[in-house]
C-alpha cells in the first residue's frame, strides 16, 4: 500500500471543495486556464478518433476478415488516414495467437505505422481471479504484471508505436461468479501498482481507464471514486492520463436505469464535464448494444445518431473510440462510402463516417485532424 496516498476519508472530505472550485474556475476562466496543462496540450489534436476491432461479443474475438485485410491495405486506406489510434485488446492478442505469428504482427505494425497504438489490458482487473477460484479467498500480495510487460515488449519489438494503455473495467468488473467483495481500495491499489511496474520500463506511455459509473450499492459514488484514483496516482508520482467512459448509447437513448441511476444524454454530458474539471482527457466508447445485436446497418445508424445526439446536447469529448463488442458489425472492411452494400456497413465504413460526422464538424476548426 502507498502510505503517502490520501485515504478514502480524506478524499471524501476534500473532493466537494475541489469540485466546487473547479466548477467556478471553469465558469469564469479562459479555456487555457480552465484545463490542466496536460489536457490543454491536446487541444491541437482533438477530437481524436480511435479504432478497436469488434470482438463479436466473444472475449478475444475478431472479425472474420481481420487477418486478410492486412493483405489488402487499399480496401481500408481511407479509414487509416483518419485513425488517430489503433488499439488491440489483450484477450485478442492471446486468443488469436498474434504473438506466435511474427509475420502477421509485423504486417500489422507496418500498416499502422502512421497511427498511435493503444493496448487494452484486462490483467489489472483479472490478476487475482485464478487464486480466488482455487481458494475462495482474495490473494494477500501485490499483483505481478510481468505478463503484460512482456506482451508490451513484443508489440514494441514488432514495430508498434506504443503510446497508450487502457485498463479495462478495473474499477467495476465483478469477480468470478459475480463476486462483489473485491474492494474499491484494492482496485485502486492495483491501478497504482500497474503504473509503478509499467511506467518504469515505458516511461512515456499514457495510462488510463475504461470505466462505467460505479455501483453505489457496492462502491463509493463515481465522482468520489474518480477523484480518489487520481489522488492515489498523484501521491505515487503518476497521473491518470485519461478516462474512456463505457456507456453504450442504448442507455441514454432509452433512458435505461441502473444502480447508478437513469442514464440520459444530459447525464452523459455531466460525466464529461466532471472528468474535464479534474483535468483528465476524456473519451467516450461509441457503440450501441441493442443495435449491435440486430444488424450491421442498424448498428451504423444508431451509433452515428448517438454521437450526433451527444454533440447536440453539448458533448465535446477529447476522443471518440469505436469499439463494438456485439455480433454486429460482423466484418471490418472495406471502408467504401456510398450506397450500402447487401451485407451492410463494415466497421471501417462506420469509423470513416464517425471521423467525418457530427463530432468533427462541431469541433473547433483548429482541433480537427485529417
Amino acid at each position: 500500500m502507498n502510505t503517502h496516498a490520501l485515504s478514502r476519508r480524506q478524499v471524501i472530505a476534500t473532493a466537494g471543495a475541489t469540485i466546487g472550485a473547479a466548477a467556478v474556475g471553469m465558469a469564469t476562466a479562459s479555456p487555457s486556464v480552465a484545463t490542466s496543462a496536460r489536457a490543454a496540450s491536446q487541444t491541437d489534436s482533438v477530437p481524436e478518433f480511435w479504432y478497436q476491432d469488434n470482438n463479436l461479443g466473444q472475449g478475444g474475438g475478431v472479425p472474420p476478415d481481420f487477418r486478410a485485410r492486412y493483405d489488402d491495405l487499399a480496401a481500408w486506406d481511407k479509414a487509416r488516414d483518419r485513425m488517430h489510434t489503433f488499439s488491440i485488446g489483450q484477450n485478442a492478442l492471446i486468443k488469436q495467437g498474434l504473438r506466435d505469428d511474427p509475420t502477421l504482427l509485423a504486417s500489422m505494425a507496418a500498416a499502422h505505422a502512421d497511427q498511435h497504438f493503444a493496448y487494452n489490458v484486462t490483467q489489472a482487473t483479472t490478476w487475482w481471479w485464478g487464486y480466488y477460484r482455487q481458494t475462495g479467498e482474495i490473494p494477500p500480495g501485490r499483483p505481478n504484471f510481468t505478463r503484460t510487460i512482456n506482451e508490451l515488449r513484443d508489440l514494441v519489438s514488432a514495430g508498434f508505436n506504443l503510446t497508450d494503455i487502457m485498463l479495462q473495467s478495473v474499477l467495476s468488473k465483478p469477480g468470478p461468479g459475480r463476486f462483489l467483495g473485491y474492494s474499491m481500495e484494492r482496485r485502486i491499489q492495483d491501478v497504482v501498482e500497474f503504473n509503478d511496474q509499467v511506467r518504469g520500463e515505458f516511461p512515456g506511455v499514457r495510462i488510463g481507464l475504461i470505466t462505467p459509473l460505479t455501483n453505489p450499492e457496492i462502491h463509493p459514488p463515481w465522482r468520489e471514486t474518480w477523484a480518489w484514483v487520481q489522488s492515489e496516482l498523484r501521491s505515487a508520482g503518476h497521473e491518470l492520463d485519461f478516462i474512456h467512459f463505457d456507456k453504450p448509447f442504448e442507455h441514454p437513448r432509452l433512458e435505461l436505469e441502473s444502480p447508478s441511476g437513469v442514464m440520459t444524454w444530459e447525464k452523459m454530458i455531466e460525466v464529461e464535464q466532471y472528468a474535464k474539471s479534474l483535468g483528465i482527457t476524456y473519451g467516450i466508447q461509441c457503440t450501441d448494444g441493442r443495435a449491435g445485436r440486430v444488424s450491421n446497418n442498424e448498428f451504423r445508424r444508431l451509433v452515428l445518431e448517438g454521437i450526433a445526439t451527444y454533440v447536440d446536447h453539448g458533448g465535446a469529448a477529447d476522443r471518440y473510440i469505436l469499439w463494438p463488442f456485439h455480433p454486429y458489425p460482423d466484418h471490418s472492411t472495406p471502408d467504401d462510402l456510398g450506397p450500402l452494400p447487401p451485407e451492410g456497413a463494415s466497421q471501417m465504413r462506420v469509423f470513416r463516417e464517425i471521423a467525418a460526422g457530427a463530432a468533427a464538424q462541431h469541433a473547433p476548426r483548429a482541433n480537427q485532424t485529417q
